[in-house]
């Protein structure tokens, strides 16, 4: 496993982080024991990067990430978020939890519908009365005296904008609540929103072969500002390990490219990882892993083959500059992009 400095803040991670989002949700239908399983694999193979959020599986992702670390905890850097809200929906499915994973066991093609009801019952608040409320629960939660880095989960871009919510968050640091602090961004336009406020450590946003104008700005903060940025989403909700062939409209429907663009981005990505002898989720993990810039890659799963199955391919050596330039073509992307 390699190790990079996340910006400035002294901490030091893996350059590929554990997305815990799916960690205790309806969609694991595993268990509890299984998210377990998972943490502690990943701790084992080298992972010290931890991502999740007061939100994720209604606070059961943050519980199971304590239990796991907690006789680790100087091995690992913790990071979560706030901003979100949990519905009467969220609070419903909570106590649904074991009925619902038994039905996706029987039925997984309804898991896209259940994420879907929880997207339209998000409600988001940035509120000093909030945040600290959210940092007090996840401290508990979590089991630990400090969070290592809280982010500002999916801010709207006036309340960066205001900035009225970086004085909660220096007042958190000053008493030790948490050690540095940044914003998981809702898009990559929001960056420069967020790094005009000098105590942001770290930016997270949505990076992947299908997202170049993230690139650039990747590449052009890697040459500026000493900040840490995460990227996760890197195989873009699925669509990299999807076939051109067998993608279908309605997968395409959040995103800003028409179904026959998106559709021949992949066809064309494919054609060159076949001409690599490689897949496109390999090249995927591997352009991202060659990126200036880039502090720590999430994968978010909850299968340890699939675990092993990404780190095997970190695990290979970088390419060289030919190989990223020829991606960076096609993407449309700067050459500065990465080594």
């Amino acid at each position: 496993m390699q190790y990079r400095e996340l910006g400035s803040t002294g901490l030091r991670v893996s350059v590929v982080g554990l997305g815990c989002a799916q960690l205790g949700s309806v969609s694991q239908t595993a268990g509890v024991a299984a998210g377990l399983r998972l943490l502690e694999q990943a701790i084992d193979e080298g992972i010290t990067f931890f991502d999740t959020a007061d939100i994720y599986g209604q606070g059961l992702s943050e519980k199971l990430l304590g239990r796991a670390v907690r006789s680790k905890r100087e091995q690992v850097v913790i990071a979560t978020k706030a901003g979100y809200c949990i519905s009467p929906m969220g609070v419903l499915a909570r106590h649904l939890k074991p009925v619902l994973r038994r039905i996706l066991r029987v039925r997984p093609s309804l898991t896209r519908s259940i994420r879907k009801v929880r997207a339209a019952q998000s409600q988001q608040d940035f509120s000093q009365e909030h945040l600290a409320r959210a940092v007090e629960a996840s401290l508990k939660r979590l089991r630990v005296d400090a969070i290592d880095l809280f982010q500002l989960h999916s801010p709207p871009a006036q309340v960066l904008e205001r900035g009225e919510v970086f004085a909660v968050l220096n007042h958190l640091k000053q008493q030790g609540k948490i050690r540095h602090y940044g914003v998981a961004c809702l898009t990559a336009e929001h960056m420069p929103l967020a790094l005009k406020h000098d105590g942001v450590a770290s930016v997270q946003i949505e990076l992947n072969l299908l997202t170049p104008k993230a690139l650039n700005a990747v590449s052009y903060l890697a040459r500026g500002r000493k900040v840490g940025i995460v990227a996760r989403q890197i195989f873009a909700l699925g669509l990299l390990r999807r076939s051109s062939k067998e993608l279908q409209p309605e997968e395409c429907s959040n995103r800003e490219e028409g179904f026959d663009q998106l559709k021949n981005k992949l066809r064309r990505l494919e054609e060159v990882a076949a001409e690599m002898h490689a897949t496109v989720p390999e090249l995927a993990i591997r352009f991202l892993q060659g990126t200036d810039g880039l502090s720590s890659v999430l994968i978010g799963t909850t299968s340890v083959p699939h675990l092993l199955e990404n780190l095997e391919i970190v695990a290979r050596p970088l390419w060289d500059g030919t190989e990223r330039r020829r991606i960076a073509e096609l993407l449309g992307v700067s050459e500065n992009i990465g080594t």
